[in-house]
């Protein structure tokens, strides 16, 4: 952890054009060159028609159980006070900005005004942390919301204050809740992170252990129990923490090279059909039909045993294919399409040939401290769980480069370290090779 140092005047005049280039950038971006209301297709027009019967009074029933409700109710609210869809653009914006404010704290309060400056450069012109401020879906309110609720879980652990670690944690834990609201995938994240913190709390000897644990509990568990209250009266009394789709997606990344999986439920006459992204790209094709309904998680669950049961080692294959899915393809859905170039092939190109080297360099330089829990060693263990946890719930899950995208914060803080790190390796050596000989 770094203490906040003033800014120089050089990194004053950085972090403005930044904050007003960026601000602009994705002003043009959600108003001109990607305005989500011209692509209202696919998983986008189901987040609208989900709000719009929000908004009209609608009924819940049994298959909107598939999705966390947060996204709709935003996105309703938003409609009521605005039926033109411009202020649940303007607030899309300002969310995005929201996520770049989260990066650059996190990335000052660990390692110092310079990385974070490094840090908020990329953040700026990172198109796929903007890109989804131009589309009705939940990742850009799960991103700010996943950035600040790790924002605030480092303020909890450096306030010198001793009210203000309840405090911190209590907000850290509201905004995870919040953000498990909009997608469950912070859910294993938070508790990976959760568990290294506490461990390396009392390898080091150091208070608050239990008032932080208890905070962050506190604070999600207030929005978990209403979420797991309307889930399980969805589901007809299946206990279900946030939404049904957990059993659909272990099926789906578990079942074998199949493309599209279509439930049919004869009971209550429904069909839903479901094709992950990562599947066009492996180059599957082939159809599955399933005779229940895709929010049966006990079915799903079922189904997923005896597949796994029949073949082990290939569901083991299977696992670990869902974590390599989170990083590697050519572009994420969907992709970042203007004037016919596809810029999410950029920067996804970016992403697995400059920013995850640098990233895994410098966390391997630091192993040992890592795997001894060393004093020293927090900041990247806040960076590096999260990330596990992702890849946790890929392996156990589904993997898709769309669930990675709102954790791509925190590899840019770690490339922006590794990159300061050598170079500040580099001017130590100037320094010293250029220092006066010493007399005798």
């Amino acid at each position: 952890m770094q203490p906040l140092l003033p800014l120089s005047r050089a990194q004053r005049v950085i972090v403005w054009v930044c904050w007003l280039g960026g601000g602009l950038l994705r002003l043009i971006y959600v108003l001109v060159l990607h305005p989500p209301t011209r692509h209202v297709y696919s998983d986008m027009q189901g987040y609208v028609q989900r709000a719009l019967n929000r908004v009209a009074g609608g009924p819940e029933n049994i298959g909107d159980s598939l999705y966390p409700p947060g996204t709709s109710m935003l996105f309703a609210k938003l409609h009521q006070l605005d039926p033109t869809s411009g202020l649940t653009v303007i607030a899309q914006w300002l969310l995005s900005l929201g996520t770049m404010a989260g990066i650059w704290v996190i990335a000052r309060a660990l390692y110092g005004n310079r990385v974070a400056v490094l840090a908020l450069i990329a953040t700026t012109l990172y198109l796929p942390l903007f890109h989804y401020a131009g589309l009705f879906l939940a990742e850009n309110p799960f991103t700010f919301c996943l950035v600040a609720a790790y924002a605030c879980l480092i303020k909890a652990i450096t306030t010198s204050r001793p009210v203000g670690t309840p405090l911190w944690a209590l907000a850290a834990g509201l905004l995870a809740g919040v953000a498990a609201s909009l997608k469950a995938t912070i859910l294993l994240p938070v508790a990976v992170t959760g568990i290294v913190v506490i461990v390396w709390l009392i390898r080091n000897r150091r208070r608050g252990a239990v008032t932080l644990a208890a905070g962050v509990l506190i604070g999600m568990s207030t929005l978990l129990l209403p979420l797991a209250e309307r889930c399980t009266r969805l589901a007809e009394g299946h206990f279900c923490l946030v939404s049904t789709n957990t059993g659909m997606n272990a099926l789906m990344g578990h079942a074998g090279e199949y493309a599209e999986f279509v439930w049919v439920d004869p009971v209550r006459n429904s069909t839903y059909s479901f094709t992950s992204p990562s599947a066009p790209m492996r180059g599957y094709t082939a159809p599955v039909r399933l005779n229940f309904g895709a929010y049966d998680v006990p079915a799903n669950v079922a189904e997923l045993n005896t597949r796994i049961a029949a073949d082990p080692a290939a569901a083991l294959r299977w696992s670990l294919r869902n974590v390599v899915d989170l990083f590697i393809g050519r572009d994420f859905w969907p992709g970042a399409v203007y004037q016919q170039r596809n810029w999410s092939r950029a920067y996804q190109w970016m992403l697995q040939w400059l920013l995850l080297p640098l990233a895994l360099a410098w966390l391997i330089y630091r192993a040992p401290r890592l795997i001894r829990l060393r004093d020293d060693s927090l900041a990247e263990w806040l960076l590096l769980t999260p990330l596990l946890g992702l890849m946790l719930t890929a392996f156990i899950s589904l993997g898709e480069l769309r669930f990675r995208i709102p954790f791509d914060g925190f590899v840019i803080i770690l490339a922006a370290q590794a990159v300061l790190a050598v170079f500040n390796r580099e001017q130590r050596r100037v320094n010293r090779d250029n220092a006066p000989p010493v007399l005798p």
